[in-house]
C-alpha cells in the first residue's frame, strides 16, 4: 500500500522533541525559526518539512503540547500531512 505522505520521524526522536519543545524556550526559538536545524542539533538529519510551522503560525505553548502529548507523538510517528501538529490549537 502506498503512503499518503513523508514517513513520521523515528520514535526516540518524537520524544525528544517534545520533551525539549515543553521544557525548553532556547529550542522552542530554534525550532519555530528552523525546524530542520533544530531537528539536526537532537539527532535527526533527515529533511522533515511536514514538521514545520505555515507562515504566520504559532507554536503550541508548553502546556497545550503536554495536554496533547501522546497524540502528537502519534501524529509524529505515522505518516505526515500538510499541517504541522505542533501549530497552536485554538479553543485550548
Amino acid at each position: 500500500m502506498a503512503q499518503d505522505g513523508p514517513a513520521g520521524l523515528p520514535p526516540r526522536i518524537a520524544k525528544q522533541l517534545l520533551d525539549k519543545l515543553e521544557t525548553d524556550d532556547a529550542f522552542r526559538e530554534a525550532f519555530a525559526k528552523s525546524p530542520n536545524q533544530a531537528l539536526r542539533s537532537i539527532g535527526h538529519a533527515d529533511a522533515a518539512p511536514c514538521i514545520a510551522l505555515k507562515e504566520g503560525a504559532t507554536l503550541a505553548s508548553p502546556a497545550q503540547i503536554k495536554a496533547q502529548r501522546s497524540k502528537l507523538e502519534q501524529v509524529m510517528v505515522g505518516i505526515q500531512s500538510q499541517d504541522c501538529a505542533l501549530s497552536a490549537q485554538e479553543g485550548y
